[in-house]
């Protein structure tokens, strides 16, 4: 066999050698036990106004602090009367756009009647935290 021959064979049987890139693994189903982080500073220019339940709603108007809009995701994270937390409460996000000083009026469905406080939670809509879960 020639050199050339047998350069052109190795290079054939290189690359057919090469693996495919593999994906990532998959993260694990997140824990419904954990709490989910919100973001602290988005929390801060935020005001829930005019709280109140009937039946097993909770209503309130979400307030912008702030001098200028925002764009987030909110949701409610329950506790019982223990101060545990409800697991899987915090999976049901709402995305909003609020101009500065600007209300909107927010209602979720409470998730157990054993709920019975809560806070609000906001997060940035490229947070991972959007993705660890849905609603239970």
């Amino acid at each position: 066999m020639s050199e050339r021959s047998l350069l052109l064979v190795l290079l054939l049987v290189a690359a057919a050698c090469r693996a495919e890139p593999k994906a990532p693994p998959a993260p694990p189903p997140p824990d419904p036990m954990v709490a989910l982080p919100g973001d602290a500073d988005l929390e801060a220019g935020l005001e829930t106004v005019d709280v109140r339940t009937t039946g097993s709603e909770l209503e309130f108007k979400l307030k912008n602090k702030t001098d200028s809009a925002l764009y987030f995701a909110w949701s409610v994270e329950w506790y019982d009367r223990a101060g545990t937390r409800v697991a899987g409460s915090a999976r049901a996000w709402h995305p909003v756009k609020l101009e500065a000083g600007a209300v909107v009026d927010c209602r979720v469905s409470m998730p157990t009647s054993d709920a019975s406080s809560w806070r609000l939670r906001a997060v940035r809509p490229d947070s991972i935290t959007l993705t660890q879960g849905v609603s239970r």
